[in-house]
């Protein structure tokens, strides 16, 4: 669980203001930060919101929970941060009950306050809109000195026009997600083994700078099963440049995750699986240079630290 949050240990947002502290985790290294935050409250139609809201922060390339008591009557929640729309769903079924929705920031989003935006339905279709600062710290990440096989580093003309059509076609995926919620918490780990605290590191492959790594590499032994993190459909199967045979996995709400370098893809597109089903085996295809499964995930866009999906729905 993350140590600075505010609230009861399920960060309930109750207070209307907060001091938080900087905290550590998978993403990285991170920086101290005291921060204080006001949730300011607008209301339409004249109507008055009950209950308050705290403050949270977010790390660069962290997903967090985000709860919300809605006032009495309310019917649904919808949301709007860093031009993206939230998917809140109903955790709990009291007459008041609570909303949450996941909130990720880009591995390299800018720092410093953003809104939130959460608008409630009521009675009638009357709205009740609050808004929140968010606060993005950053986090430092370190740099990864690779050698790979020159053929791999440095793609020749034909290889470069297979990897752009991938390209595109991962953007593809990610660009018509399905809008139902499909997970349930929690979020587990795909495979057991050692976590090598890649994510969001900058890679230097020959001696040449090149874009950050935006999973998390587990090495395992060859063939070990690599299970679906969530519940969801697999939208993507295949064989790939970069990522080798691979799977993507739609968890709905905008949330995907990506199963990279596999020897074996144990499904296939359009399927739906569970969480803890097998959906491959731990290889080394495509550009890696020993066994181990590179677990991504994306959030509304945003490349996050798919090991915070574990600690923001335990």
């Amino acid at each position: 669980m993350h140590l600075a949050r505010t609230g009861t240990s399920k960060n309930r947002l109750h207070v209307p203001t907060a001091t938080l502290l900087g905290r550590s985790n998978a993403c990285g290294t991170r920086l101290n930060f005291l921060v204080g935050l006001v949730a300011v409250a607008l209301f339409s139609y004249s109507a008055e919101a009950s209950g308050t809201a705290s403050t949270l922060s977010l790390y660069q390339g962290e997903v967090i929970p985000f709860r919300l008591s809605p006032p009495p009557g309310t019917s649904s929640v919808a949301g709007q941060f860093l031009s993206q729309s939230l998917a809140f769903f109903k955790e709990t079924t009291e007459p008041q009950s609570q909303y949450m929705a996941l909130l990720g920031a880009d591995l390299a989003q800018s720092v410093g306050k953003h809104p939130l935006s959460a608008t409630f339905r009521g009675e009638e279709g009357r709205l009740h809109q609050l808004e929140y600062v968010i606060e993005i710290l950053p986090t430092l990440f370190t740099t990864q000195q690779l050698t790979l096989p020159t053929d791999k580093a440095d793609p020749n003309r034909e290889d470069l026009v297979r990897i752009e059509k991938e390209r595109m076609q991962f953007q593809a995926v990610f660009s018509k997600g399905t809008s139902e919620i499909l997970w349930q918490p929690p979020f587990l780990a795909p495979v057991e083994g050692v976590v090598s605290k890649t994510f969001g590191k900058k890679r230097v492959i020959n001696g040449t700078e090149r874009k950050p790594h935006t999973g998390e590499d587990i090495a395992a032994s060859l063939g070990t099963p690599v299970m679906a993190s969530n519940h969801g459909r697999v939208v993507l199967a295949g064989d790939f440049f970069f990522n080798g045979q691979s799977v993507v996995i739609d968890h709905g709400g905008d949330l995907f995750t990506m199963y990279f370098h596999l020897s074996e893809v144990k499904t296939r597109e359009g399927m739906f699986v569970k969480r803890g089903e097998v959906v491959g085996l731990v290889g080394q295809s495509g550009r890696a240079t020993g066994p181990h499964l590179h677990w991504g995930a994306r959030l509304s866009g945003a490349r996050v630290d798919p090991f915070s999906l574990i600690h923001a729905t335990e």
